[in-house]
């Protein structure tokens, strides 16, 4: 006779369910626990909002104009002098375009020219920053004039201010010598009134003759009204080459993160035994003593400083240095040093919102731990139980299989007992 076969216990259906609740008990603790993913930023203002801020009228500042010469003879004519002229009247700002275009002083001013009217100079290079707020320009005259110029015009505009600075260098070559001087400019506008945005038109009746209509509101200000807290300090250019004797004024600038200026004045430094000086405004003098080569200029602000550098050299090797040097034509990087700054603050609503939804995800996960603790231990204790129920039934079924067996061998002595019987029977009769 075989052995019997069994089948192997079947798991319970309360067994079952009861990892299934587990599952899913765990899954929504993990995803409560998660931090909640961050708001996506506002998009970017449009065009016709950011000329509604900047639309209007506009008072002029006089424009200074500071000059250093660096060597001048007679014969190229009178040497400049700084001055300060103009100033006061009202001009016509608007926004043309990606463009600032102002309508003041007697001429027609775009954001994407050199301040200098100049008729021969032209410009070389031209960018405007992402966020709509500040423009760069640089221009040059032709490589074969004698009266040769190069400037790098910079345009910012504030929510009540537009700053024009440029800096650059004037070269006049005559038959018995070379002058060159450096200029630096700057002129001002403050916000005197901004244009009233075009109504929306819509679809409605006349209205009575004797009802007024109330006048818009006013414009909101602007995105840069209140700076943030400092993000990011930035000095252009990275490097710069200088002749003994030269003068050249860095730009530094410190942009909260949505690249608003905000006012943070940078700290400068320099190893003065190179023979170098620089003020607090970024402003470097070279001395006619100063030692040749590289020199690295720290600039500090909110605890993060970045290096600029200063190559020095003589005018008679300048021009076979800037070639060799890979700068621009003004002897210039086109790149700005920079580094960002971290540890912004966190707006107290901020802080009880995160408090609150972590307080929540606490309270929640801590009753999903115990439930699923206390669904654990049931769990274990029924899997338990069912183990020695399966233990007593496999017990069993071995007890009724050699019973059944020893039927079986009884059953078979019993018929060989018999047959031996009747053969000796048989053979004895």
């Amino acid at each position: 006779m075989s052995n019997a076969s069994f089948a192997p216990t079947p798991t319970p259906s309360w067994l079952s369910a009861t990892a299934v609740v587990l599952t899913a008990l765990l899954a929504l603790f993990v995803t409560a626990s998660s931090p909640p993913a961050a708001a996506q930023p506002a998009s970017a203002s449009t065009t016709a909002s950011a000329a509604a801020a900047i639309d209007g009228k506009w008072r002029q500042s006089a424009l200074r104009e500071d000059y250093t010469v660096q060597q001048w003879q007679s014969s190229c004519g009178p040497a400049p002098t700084s001055t300060s002229s103009g100033g006061g009247d009202v001009a016509t700002v608007k926004l043309e375009g990606d463009e600032l275009v102002i309508l003041g002083g007697g001429r027609v001013f775009r954001s994407n020219q050199c301040y200098d009217p100049m008729p021969t100079l032209a410009r070389a290079a031209h960018s405007r920053d992402p966020s709509g707020r500040s423009w760069r320009t640089r221009c040059s005259t032709p490589a074969g004039d004698p009266r040769r110029a190069t400037l790098q015009t910079l345009v910012t505009v504030s929510s009540t201010r537009i700053e024009i600075a440029e800096t650059g260098r004037y070269e006049v070559t005559v038959n018995d010598g070379h002058c060159v001087a450096d200029v630096k400019r700057n002129r001002s506008l403050a916000l005197v009134s901004l244009d009233a945005a075009p109504p929306t038109p819509t679809a409605t009746a006349t209205a009575a003759p004797s009802e007024t209509v109330a006048p818009p509101d006013p414009p909101a200000p602007g995105r840069c009204a209140s700076p943030g807290a400092p993000s990011k300090l930035e000095v252009r250019p990275s490097r710069k080459l200088l002749r003994l004797g030269d003068t050249f004024a860095f730009r530094a600038q410190v942009t909260d993160d949505k690249g608003c200026a905000t006012g943070t004045e940078p700290v400068w430094t320099v190893d003065k035994e190179r023979g170098l000086e620089v003020d607090a405004r970024g402003k470097v003098r070279v001395g006619e003593g100063a030692k040749e080569g590289e020199t690295e200029i720290t600039v500090s602000a909110a605890g993060q400083k970045v290096k600029v550098v200063v190559e020095v050299t003589s005018p008679q090797k300048y021009d076979d240095l800037l070639k060799q040097s890979g700068l621009n034509a003004e002897g210039e990087s086109d790149q700005a040093s920079s580094v960002n700054i971290p540890g912004t603050a966190i707006d107290s609503r901020e802080v009880q919102a995160q408090d609150a939804s972590r307080r929540r995800r606490l309270v929640f996960g801590g009753v999903v731990f115990g439930l699923a603790v206390s669904l654990a231990a049931v769990y274990l204790l029924l899997t338990r139980r069912s183990r020695a129920r399966a233990k007593a039934a496999e017990k069993e079924a071995e007890a009724l299989y050699e019973e059944r067996k020893r039927e079986a061998d009884l059953r078979r002595n019993e018929r060989l007992q018999s047959h031996e019987a009747q053969q000796r029977a048989h053979e004895e009769s």
